[in-house]
């Protein structure tokens, strides 16, 4: 019975803070006393992720993601306990590695996305220099600078070439370790202890 309930507090949670979340990237949408409530239902939770400094990396703010992460493996937990009755040092770590790989997995497909956007406006539009594709550029660069110490070509290529480089291996990372890590997650429910 508390495991019920403790589910279905975390499931309604989880969509109030994910509520808060979206709206943070609409201006004035906290105004009123819903927005009130709301950041006073979800502000204490986050702000013990904003005290963690590496969750913030130049333009990028992990720390929604984080809190979301954390309550997705404790809703994980809890259905665990709910289907098996029992915790695991396997099932413990199937839930962190699934919750930490479906953050990643986020990650990766939100640059692919936003790297296949770049492409087909470069290909398609005259205005390559609009705000919305230099602030998709800017956040690129990072990775495509981290490509291109890695590769460390013997002639220079072109940013272009760099953004298919890095789409490529994004891509790749994501399907094979969507597949590594859905085997070792198997592997790991079967552990006895």
């Amino acid at each position: 019975m508390v495991l019920r309930v403790l589910n279905g507090f975390l499931i309604v949670y989880l969509m109030i803070l994910s509520i808060r979340i979206i709206l943070t990237w609409f201006k004035g949408s906290f105004q009123g006393k819903a927005g009130e409530l709301l950041k006073q239902a979800t502000d204490p939770y986050l702000e013990i992720f904003s005290r963690i400094t590496f969750l913030k990396q130049g333009m990028f703010d992990f720390t929604p993601l984080a809190g979301i992460l954390v309550l997705v493996v404790a809703l994980d937990l809890v259905n665990v306990l709910l289907v098996y009755e029992r915790i695991t040092i396997g099932l413990l770590l199937a839930s962190i590695i699934s919750a930490l790989w479906g953050g990643l997995s986020f990650i990766l497909l939100l640059f692919l996305v936003l790297g296949v956007v770049q492409i087909v406006s470069t290909l398609f539009s005259r205005n390559s220099e609009s705000p919305l594709l230099r602030m998709i550029k800017l956040m690129f660069q990072p990775i495509i600078d981290l490509v291109a110490r890695l590769l460390r070509p013997r002639r220079e290529l072109s940013y272009n070439q760099y953004l298919y480089i890095t789409l490529g291996l994004i891509f790749f990372i994501r399907l094979l370790g969507g597949i590594v890590l859905s085997r070792l997650i198997e592997l790991l429910y079967t552990l006895p202890v």
